[in-house]
């Protein structure tokens, strides 16, 4: 009996038990849809592919060799996104001290990049200029309001996923989105502009 429509997407939590069974076809499966994101994400800290892609690839390898003793996240996504962080920081961090001999601010030094228009994914013509000054203004916000806009809005995460990923408490992913949208409203057409592309995002 023929079905209709595309086949249903496997779930994050079910490739990811998969994995803890040993099951590679399960680790495959979340590289290919999860690799490009992580790597875009990583390379929003440090802008070196190689050592980018490097640091993604040893999260799944990580992944992989504790399987057996690894326990199952609340989000896969959420996980991943904190795991590459996480060594993506460290790992530039180390760099910086066998490069030089002052001392690196693990968090300062590694800055969080600044957006492209690309960053929404938008593809309509009719968008191009609103999501390039749109990119504008929020390269003028701090670092990390930057990054919590980013989880929120480009990663369609949760307050308490991102304080997870960002090492803070849900109140301050809060208190960072509610300064983003303050400095928005002091220039009312980046906040208009703002407004108007979120309403048009589909998630």
């Amino acid at each position: 009996m023929k079905t209709n429509g595309p086949v249903p997407a496997v779930s994050d939590l079910l490739l990811w038990q998969q994995i803890k069974n040993s099951n590679e076809s399960g680790l495959r499966k979340l590289i290919e849809k999860y690799f490009n994101a992580l790597q875009n994400y990583g390379y929003k800290f440090v802008r070196d592919e190689d050592f980018v892609k490097d640091c993604v690839q040893e999260v799944f390898i990580d992944i992989w060799s504790r399987r057996d003793r690894i326990s199952t996240p609340d989000s896969v996504r959420a996980y991943l996104l904190s795991s590459v962080r996480k060594r993506v920081l460290r790992e530039g961090y180390r760099q910086r001290i066998n490069r030089d001999d002052e001392p690196a601010d693990l968090e300062n030094d590694l800055s969080f990049v600044e957006f492209s228009p690309e960053w929404s994914l938008i593809e309509q013509e009719s968008l191009v200029e609103t999501t390039q000054r749109i990119s504008a203004s929020l390269n003028q916000l701090p670092k990390r309001q930057r990054e919590v806009i980013y989880l929120r809005y480009y990663q369609n995460l949760e307050r308490d996923e991102i304080a997870d990923i960002m090492g803070v408490n849900p109140q301050s992913v809060s208190n960072l989105l509610q300064a983003a949208f303050k400095t928005f409203r002091e220039n009312w057409v980046g906040f208009l502009l703002l407004t108007q592309l979120l309403d048009r995002i589909t998630f």
